[in-house]
């Protein structure tokens, strides 16, 4: 797998898990998860998108 696509994976994760937590326990500090794993997971995107283009 590529290290892009990981990356992807990894932010859905993330953000499954915030919103997880978020529904559990209703504290804040899993809007920083949720954050975290869009960061993640675009940032994975756009290299995947770059290597496909060149």
């Amino acid at each position: 797998m590529q290290r892009g696509s990981a990356e992807i994976f990894l932010g859905l994760g993330l953000i499954l898990v915030g919103i997880l937590g978020l529904k559990l326990t209703d504290m804040n500090l899993f809007w920083a998860l949720i954050a975290l794993g869009a960061a993640i997971g675009s940032k994975g995107g756009i290299s995947v998108s770059q290597r496909a283009r060149v």
